[in-house]
């Protein structure tokens, strides 16, 4: 178990985890399954820091959310955004499939996938200052979103069929085999969203939000599976971002 975390740690994070790992199917159980609590992770990070500069004679909710979205960036070092923004060149392409694949491939990115990467950024950036100007942003929820947007990627990979024979996610899903990784992410789901409500002392956007995710999972496997033919690594990312996006808003029409 600690293996698996420390190689989610290591893979989908900034963190330097320098400790060669052995990658079995052990090893990847766990840390698939391990991955919402990275998020967590990074969700109490960018609490921290952003509590600490919001202090008294401090940022105020703009800059506070900046350091929010900063962070959260930087501790994933990118990974998602990356995804989010090659995302964002294959499908305005409006090409065929297998030629979407091959621009979601291409490390530089094009115009469409910096506006996409533009229109997020800024989208976190307003939502998140509204919600810090309301006083909705607490903490149980700041490492709530984080986590459920990962619970629910576990749920989405361990739906979709592959859109490549290659890359990283392949290797991993093989090493996964017929692991129903879906349930334990769905438990994590809901025991995160029941520790949230308790944390909180709101039950109402942890309950709204454990339902919105599996909604997400379903829309984001059928639009991947017309547009791509499964799931990529970059389509993961993307997820990630664009779950989260799905769940600040829906805090800000809870709060």
């Amino acid at each position: 178990m600690i293996r698996g975390l420390l190689l989610a740690v290591q893979f989908f994070t900034a963190v330097p985890v320098r400790k060669s790992l052995p990658i079995g199917r052990k090893e990847t159980i766990w840390m698939l399954t391990l991955y919402p609590m990275v998020g967590a992770m990074i969700g109490a990070v960018s609490w921290s820091a952003a509590a600490l500069a919001s202090g008294p004679g401090g940022t105020g909710p703009f800059l506070t959310a900046f350091v929010l979205v900063l962070l959260s960036a930087a501790l994933s070092g990118g990974l998602h955004l990356d995804g989010w923004a090659d995302t964002g060149d294959a499908y305005f392409s409006y090409r065929e499939r297998d030629k979407r694949l091959e621009i979601m491939g291409d490390s530089r990115i094009g115009a469409f996938g910096t506006m996409a990467l533009l229109f997020l950024l800024l989208g976190k950036l307003a939502v998140l200052t509204d919600l810090i100007s309301r006083g909705g942003l607490v903490p149980a929820f700041v490492v709530f979103v984080p986590f459920a947007a990962r619970a629910g990627l576990a749920i989405y990979l361990s739906v979709s069929k592959q859109a490549k024979h290659s890359g990283l996610l392949v290797f991993f899903m093989e090493k996964l085999g017929r692991f129903p990784l879906a349930l334990p992410a769905a438990v994590l789901l809901a025991s995160g969203g029941a520790a949230a409500a308790v944390w909180s002392g709101s039950l109402l956007f942890p309950v709204v939000a454990a339902i919105a995710v599996p909604v997400a999972v379903l829309f984001f496997r059928s639009w991947t599976a017309r547009n791509f033919g499964g799931a990529t690594g970059d389509l993961a990312g993307a997820f990630i971002e664009g779950c989260e996006m799905l769940l600040w808003t829906i805090l800000l029409f809870c709060t």
